[in-house]
Order: C-alpha cells, then structure tokens, then sequence
C-alpha cells in the first residue's frame, strides 16, 4: 500500500533513480519509485560503461553499503564499439593495448613517425597495468575535486610517446577544418560523443579532452542492467521504499508548483516534497524540458520476431558519413549479439508535429544501404518510434578562458508553458555538460 505523501518520487526505472533511491533511504528520506513504462533511459552510455564509470560505481557501493555495486563487476560482459565513417573504421572496447594498435593504425599521426615502434617494446600485459593505473588516478581525482567549484587539471604520467599520444590528441581532435582540410577528426569526435554522453559534439573543452582520451583506450562493459535493477529493486523494497509500476494519469500544479499525480492503477492522490527525473520526458505530458540546445527523437527498427532474453546486445556500431556532420541526419546506429542484429536506429529533428512515421522511407533506405556496406543481415525488420533523445551541441561555442569545474550543469529545466515547475528536478542523462554517466555518479550523492 503507497503512502499519500513521499519526501521523494523517482520517476523512469533505472540504474541512476535506483541508486538514488537507495541513497535517499539511507538518508531516511519516505522514497517513491515510479516505473511508467513512458518514462524510459534508453541512453548507450548508461549501459556500456568504461573502467572509469565501473570504478565510480564500485566506490558509491562501499560508501553506501549496496552489495550489488560492490560486486558490479559480477553484472559486466565483454562489449565491443565500432566507429565508421567514409575515412576511417575504428574498432574499440577491448584491452587498452589493443585499443591502442587499433587508433594507431588509423590515425599514426598521433605519435611522432621516429616512435612508432616503442608502444610494441612493452609486453601488452605492462601497458595494460600502466593504462589503467592511470585511468584510475584520473577518475580518483574527478572524483575528489567533483564535489567543489573549482576545475581539474590533469597531467599523464609515463614515457614520453605516451605523452605525445595525448597532448596530439587533445590537439587535433579540435583543429579547425580550415588547417586541417580533412573531416577525419570531426568524424571522430562526432562518434565518440555519441557512444560517451550521447550528444552531437564539434569542439572539445580542454576539461573534457582526458575524459575522452581515457574512453578512447579503455577496454568496454555492456552493463546485464536487467539482471542488476531486478536485485536493486528489491532491495530498495527491503530497506522500506516504495516501487510501482502504473502510469501517471493525471498531474495537478499549483502556481507552478508540483502539488500531486494520480497513477492510473487507483492508488489514490499522491503528493511529494520533489520528484526527480531519471528519464527522457515522452510527449504526451503537460510539460517538457526547456533547453537551448535542440533534441534528436529517434526511429528505431528491429526484427520482426525476436526471442525475449534479458541478454543484452554486447555491440554498438556508429556509422556517420563526413557530409552529414552538420546536417539532421547525423548518424545511424545498429546493437548487435552473437545472434545478429538487436535494433537499428536513426534520429531525426524533434520539431513541431513530427512524428516517427514521417521517417519510416528514410530509415528503412538507409538499413538496405548500411546492411550492404556492414556485416550485418539485412532481416525482415518493422520500426516505431522510441523515446531515447540525443542533445545536439554541435553549435555551441564557449567563449571561457578558464576551465569548466566536473559538475557543470547544463541550462535545462522542466516547464509548463516555458515557466518553471518547482519541486521538479531534471537528473536524465543530459544533466550535466559533460562525462555522462561519471557525472551523474558524482552528482547523484550530493542531492
């Protein structure tokens, strides 16, 4: 039986709004979680994580006494990702040594020509121990300096190609088209912004560039979030939270203020001090999330008949061509298993009145077209669309001179009628600027 009134709601069932949830109990705060099948965080970093996101979530585990983030790795699969463009095909997730001989057989240009030879002097086993040594003083270090105002600056350790590695990188993902006279690196940046925080991105910050640059080499996770959430959940029952499983009928504000909802399942009213949002916002409700950034809703096909199994797709596989960076149709993207193809997606511009079958032509000439080039089947597939978003930042110029702190949020808020609601709280993947799920590990605690 649910209580009238919570000190906290969580709306989407998720990882994040679970962990939040556990959090808010210990803190002996009455915690609600909603689970409207509407409210969904289909986003691909929240689920195919780096070592930094796993050493995130192993370390709020020992802080908060929840066993299953203790033993996160214990819900890991070997993931894989695939960046592919008209110039270049990148294949990452493995160990950091391969990750390595793979971008620097794409882009050798990233050490001196002298040097091309010393990353193979060391055993793969030595630069494995060296990567993720460093990975973990980087991640200690966001963490550490996440919780104040003030930026991160991080120097590599380790021998001098190395750093060479990483200072080019930095510099060439964000040189300008004019100097470089190739989209190869904007290709790049482009496709690693999607697979890390699911944003559309042309320029790097320099807080930013680690970041990415760790991503880049560290071996992929697919996250068994079925199996993870089914044991979060009913643990958030036994330490006294509330789950349900209803839709929201009806939402009742108060000059702008949250009041009250009423879930479909007869539950009666029920009011609360703050309801938090850990989901993409569906269409169909009387308020939206105001950004200034646009949105991309995507169109998503999959086969037709598909056994039900709680095994996730292990492979993602990002495909852009370099005369559509700038364009509405930025990208396409297939998951896949060892049983073939899970789902295939593309986006389209999220503007007045468009609907996810307006697209169907377009998505199903790009999959006969993807399906020819791809080692993919090309099988007997329907669409719909779906509720994941990806934020466009392709147009944003920051005029800063100083570096941005971990936490930096981003200008979004939930609104009704372009007016604030209070005692809403956006916390869905576009919270933060930047890091993606590593910031909503940070951010989450210090609610």
């Amino acid at each position: 039986m649910l209580k009238n009134r919570y000190q906290e709601i969580l709306m989407g069932m998720g990882l994040m709004s679970l962990v939040r949830g556990l959090i808010s109990l210990k803190r002996n705060r009455s915690t609600l979680l909603i689970d409207d099948p509407r409210f969904v965080n289909e986003s691909y970093h929240v689920n195919y994580l780096s070592e930094m996101e796993v050493h995130a979530l192993i370390r709020m585990g020992k802080t908060y006494d929840i066993a299953e983030l203790k033993d996160l790795k214990d819900f890991l699969l070997p993931g894989s990702l695939e960046l592919n463009t008209n110039e270049f095909r990148l294949r990452l997730g493995k160990t950091p040594s391969e990750n390595l001989r793979e971008i620097l057989r794409k882009f050798p240009e990233l050490i001196d020509p002298t040097d091309l030879d010393l990353p193979y002097q060391d055993s793969p086993e030595s630069f494995n121990t060296y990567f993720l040594e460093e990975l973990k003083r980087y991640e200690s270090a966001c963490y550490e300096i996440s919780q104040r105002p003030k930026a991160l600056r991080f120097e590599l350790q380790g021998p001098k190609w190395m750093k060479t590695f990483y200072s080019r990188f930095g510099e060439l993902i964000n040189r300008e088209y004019a100097l470089s006279k190739d989209l190869k690196y904007s290709s790049l940046i482009h496709l690693l912004g999607l697979s890390a925080e699911e944003k559309l991105k042309t320029h790097l910050p320099p807080e930013e560039v680690p970041f990415y640059f760790f991503r880049l080499l560290s071996p992929i996770y697919r996250l068994q979030d079925f199996f993870l959430t089914t044991q979060l959940k009913r643990r958030l029952l036994l330490m006294g939270g509330d789950y349900k499983e209803s839709s929201v009928q009806y939402w009742q504000f108060h000059e702008r203020k949250f009041e009250n909802l009423l879930l479909a399942s007869f539950e009666g009213v029920i009011s609360g001090e703050r309801l938090l949002f850990f989901a993409h916002l569906p269409e169909d409700v009387p308020f939206k999330v105001k950004s200034k950034f646009p949105f991309l809703r995507k169109i998503q096909m999959s086969p037709v008949k598909r056994l039900s199994s709680p095994i996730p797709p292990t492979e993602l596989v990002f495909i852009c061509d370099s005369h559509l960076l700038g364009s509405e149709l930025p990208y396409r993207m297939l998951a896949k298993t060892t049983g073939g193809l899970s789902y295939y997606q593309w986006p389209y511009p999220e503007l007045p009145g468009s609907k996810a079958e307006f697209y169907e032509k377009k998505i199903r000439s790009f999959f006969r077209q993807d399906a020819l080039n791809l080692p993919f089947e090309e099988v007997n597939a329907e669409s719909k669309g779906i509720q994941s978003v990806t934020m466009d930042l392709r147009d944003l110029r920051d005029p800063r001179k100083s570096e941005a702190s971990v936490l930096t949020r981003l200008p979004l808020d939930i609104v009704d009628n372009d007016k604030s609601i209070q005692g809403f709280e956006y916390w869905g993947p576009f919270r933060y600027r930047a890091m993606g799920l590593l910031a909503i590990c940070y951010g989450i605690e210090g609610i």
